[in-house]
């Protein structure tokens, strides 16, 4: 077996207890798993507070991804494991300004052919942040005014349309921009503006095709966000996030067309 662990330089006196023989099982072991056919299966993910040795804890989120043993197999001697490619995009995501949890560890097991049996990643826990869907129902039961609600979910929109073309304008496409992926914290003195958070994005891609994916990246990242967002929002909300999206007027045709194309393909790929 060959096992690899890269570790941001900033975060090494986080994890002591990495055994430099056996860096990937040391750190598994760790988090509570020790590595055997069962973790090949599925992915197991844990929330731990490690100490800082300059004083108080971090709270940190560790995955474990399995992959099973002749599933896509020769697939996984090539392409990145998901841990690699996400800590990847998480690093990008900080390169463009958008705010995300800090990737700090990620590692790989292979067998003797180089097929990827495990991989691991660990992040910062961004503290005092809510899943969106999770805040955007806790903000619409709160007690505050309706023009604080409506300030902040304009906040919220304006936000994930520019972060969300940023990644567009570099042909990245999220592939997974799902509400729960997307976590929101209240701030200012009276919480009266909010920060919003990018995280887990393992399926996250570059369109090398010269645009052939391009498009279908950029609607289906689009008609995810509005897989809750028709549910949750009204059509007035929704048109406002394509127009801050694509900078197209509330009354240019082309957004209309726009609105369609991202319904259309919501209703037939995601909608249950």
């Amino acid at each position: 077996m060959r096992e690899s662990l890269h570790v941001e330089p900033e975060f090494k006196k986080l994890l002591p207890f990495i055994n430099q023989r056996h860096p990937f099982e040391s750190v598994s072991e760790f988090f509570g798993f020790k590595l055997g056919k069962d973790q090949r299966r599925r992915a197991k993910v844990v929330r731990k507070l490690l100490d800082d040795p300059d004083g108080g804890t971090v709270a940190v989120y560790f995955k474990l991804y399995g992959y099973r043993r002749l599933k896509r197999a020769l697939s996984r001697v090539f392409k990145p494991t998901r841990s690699k490619s996400e800590f990847a995009n998480l690093k990008f995501f900080h390169e463009l300004g958008i705010p995300a949890c800090q990737p700090i560890l990620q590692g790989e097991y292979r067998n003797v052919f180089g097929i990827a049996r495990n991989c691991m990643i660990i992040t910062e826990e961004v503290t005092g942040t809510t899943q969106l869907d999770h805040f955007i129902k806790k903000l619409e039961a709160g007690d505050d005014p309706e023009d604080v609600k409506k300030a902040i979910r304009r906040q919220i929109i304006e936000s994930i349309a520019e972060n969300t073309r940023k990644i567009h304008d570099h042909r990245f496409f999220h592939d997974d921009l799902k509400w729960r992926n997307v976590l929101v914290r209240r701030v200012g003195e009276r919480g009266e503006k909010v920060e919003v958070f990018w995280i887990d994005c393992p399926n996250g891609y570059f369109d090398k095709t010269g645009g052939i994916r391009g498009k279908h990246g950029r609607i289906k990242d689009l008609a995810t966000l509005d897989h809750l967002g028709w549910r949750m929002c009204p059509l007035e909300e929704r048109m406002y996030f394509l127009s801050c999206y694509s900078g197209l007027a509330l009354d240019d045709p082309a957004l209309a067309e726009l609105g369609e194309e991202v319904v259309e393909y919501r209703k037939r790929k995601l909608d249950d």
